[in-house]
């Protein structure tokens, strides 16, 4: 590890997790190197301030089933329990996704009983570890549920996902998973011991385990997969052939990478990548602790408060896929291929396939051709206004990640531009959007009603990218046409109008404690309906009218858009047309 310069402590203590190897190779190595090091520390000290409301409701969920497993709760009566006497509030969300949680993974449980045997909650977690003294261990864990034979001869780990099974039985995640079931020992003081004791106290099993199971549990959709079923001796084989190296990858760090694990990043203070941006959002005070803000929270805790809370605290989405989001993917993953290629020029019509008899290869097998016939004409569109046409075009990068840290309201913003470049050396940021008909956005009010280009210009004034100057697009497309919108982020005028844009989307959010719903003709399509106990009964009607927007839910295509479109209606329109991510935290 190269991170000894910049933190203090004793980075010969490693204590990592098995779901850590799930992480991407773009991702920020060090963040990760530096998190398995829990003695080390930023060399200035940061007190740091926690979150005044519940923000792990996985945790209350592990705590509800070991009421149930080892004290023999009911499940409703613990959640309830589990809730009320929390330190910090649960938002009523929360509370609904917990108790669905509890009870789909109980039920999930017993049918899991009769493919493992007789198979029993193991209060103690396992780890495997190798220390010769106090000042030196390396350690793997595995969060999750813990299961064994009375004679000790099978093992299981049950790995909880928010929503649905996600693993594959290759990945080092669950080789890692695997290896702690079949080569760890027993944490003797339980989970509290096992992240805070060097070394941990631990007892050797009784018998050594000869069969091996990792198991995913989906505590939304109530599916498991069995990943791994096999002898110890396979795990030990396939986790030093595949896992260990990217294990010993992970730990040796060496490059990075800004984004959203900043805000929780020991070497944030430190970090000569993470632009610092003080007064980026425009907020008079530092809020209640460090947080993570972007255009889609903005948007989301436009439309209703609740909504944005529940996505922060990730509770699974509905993850239905309308025909404009499909859409919306193909000619982004498109445009990123095509843009992106080493010495790529303009779009041609060359270079697009007939939607009938084209090869469609570069998409991958997510994209079919239906999908891909429906966004033939937006793509033909493109080729009129192409970024790469033109002269003195030069460091393409599609779809980056970008993140500044705003300190004077300890919040770490991140946004992901369609596409950046440069043309004649100047810096040019653009954003993309299709839709079915042209939906009134003009230069006149697009910063308004479509705040990332609002953000964008503050980015380039506070220096975000190096310059303090340079051009932000919007790029539109629909079936028929093709247009660019620009702003000069160094115009005054331009960047007054930016910056009050930016600071009312981020205000309100910035100083909400409860997130209160605002019930609505949204809810029809908010996809956190289901846990909001306050959500709004709107009725099948056709189409969902919004202001001078007409959608239709079913498919998430704008109708029609007529009179002075609201903003609250455009982050309805964008919402739908958005997908939902799979973002399943690291445990």
């Amino acid at each position: 590890m190269t991170l000894r310069s910049e933190l203090v402590g004793n980075p010969d203590i490693v204590r990592l997790s098995a779901s850590m190897l799930d992480r991407r190779e773009s991702d920020c190595g060090d963040f990760a190197a530096a998190k398995a090091r829990p003695d080390v520390r930023p060399q200035v000290f940061e007190r740091r301030r926690f979150a005044p409301w519940e923000s792990f409701p996985l945790g209350l969920v592990m705590q509800v089933l070991d009421a149930v497993e080892f004290d023999g709760a009911e499940v409703d009566e613990a959640v309830g329990q589990a809730v009320e006497g929390n330190r910090d509030p649960v938002h009523p969300g929360a509370a609904r996704w917990i108790l669905h949680a509890c009870r789909t993974y109980l039920e999930t449980a017993e049918s899991l009983a009769a493919e493992g045997g007789d198979l029993r909650p193991e209060r103690h977690p396992r780890i495997v570890q190798r220390s010769g003294s106090p000042a030196e261990m390396r350690a793997l864990t595995a969060w999750g549920r813990w299961y064994g034979s009375p004679d000790g001869t099978v093992v299981e780990f049950r790995r909880l996902r928010l929503r649905r099974p996600l693993g594959r039985a290759a990945d080092p995640a669950t080789l890692a998973m695997a290896y702690v079931a079949a080569a760890g020992d027993r944490a003797v003081g339980g989970t509290q011991d096992l992240y805070r004791s060097v070394p941990v106290p631990v007892r050797e099993p009784a018998a050594d385990p000869a069969r091996v199971r990792v198991v995913e549990v989906g505590l939304t959709d109530g599916a498991a997969a069995v990943l791994v079923d096999t002898a110890p001796e396979d795990v030990r084989r396939a986790y030093l052939t595949s896992a260990r190296p990217v294990a010993t990858g992970l730990l040796a760090g060496g490059h990075r990478s800004p984004g959203g694990d900043c805000a929780d990043c020991k070497l944030r203070a430190s970090c000569g990548t993470l632009p610092r941006t003080p007064g980026l959002l425009g907020l008079p005070d530092r809020g209640t602790h460090r947080r993570t803000w972007s255009i889609t929270t903005a948007r989301q805790y436009q439309i209703c408060p609740a909504q944005a809370h529940m996505r922060d605290l990730r509770l699974p989405a509905d993850d239905s896929e309308s025909a404009a989001v499909r859409r919306g993917l193909v000619v982004h993953r498109w445009l990123e291929i095509t843009h992106g290629r080493p010495g790529a020029g303009p779009c041609t019509p060359e270079g697009l396939p007939d939607p009938e008899t084209g090869d469609l290869a570069w998409a991958g097998p997510a994209v079919s051709r239906d999908d891909y016939r429906q966004a033939w004409p937006y793509l033909l569109q493109h080729l009129r206004v192409c970024p790469l046409a033109g002269g003195g075009v030069t460091h393409v990068t599609p779809e980056p990640r970008v993140a500044a840290y705003d300190s004077d309201a300890d919040v770490l913003v991140v946004a992901n531009p369609d596409l950046i470049r440069r043309v004649d050396g100047r810096l040019v940021y653009r954003e993309q959007k299709t839709s079915a008909v042209h939906r009134g956005i003009t230069a006149e009010n697009a910063l308004d009603l479509v705040p990332q280009l609002a953000l964008a210009v503050c980015l380039i004034a506070d220096g975000a990218f190096g310059d303090t100057g340079g051009l932000v697009e919007l790029e539109q497309l629909t079936p028929v046409s093709g247009d660019v919108v620009t702003f000069d982020a160094g115009d005054p005028e331009v960047l007054a109008t930016a910056r009050a844009v930016v600071s009312d989307r981020a205000r309100a959010w910035h100083r909400d404690v409860a997130f209160r719903p605002a019930p609505g003709p949204w809810c029809r399509v908010c996809p956190m309906t289901r846990w909001c106990p306050d959500a709004a009964d709107t009725g099948d009607g056709a189409t969902l009218v919004l202001d001078g927007l007409v959608i239709d839910p079913s498919t998430g295509e704008i109708l029609r858009a007529s009179g002075r479109v609201g903003s609250r209606a455009e982050a309805v329109a964008e919402a739908i047309a958005a997908p939902s991510p799979e973002d399943e935290p690291a445990f």
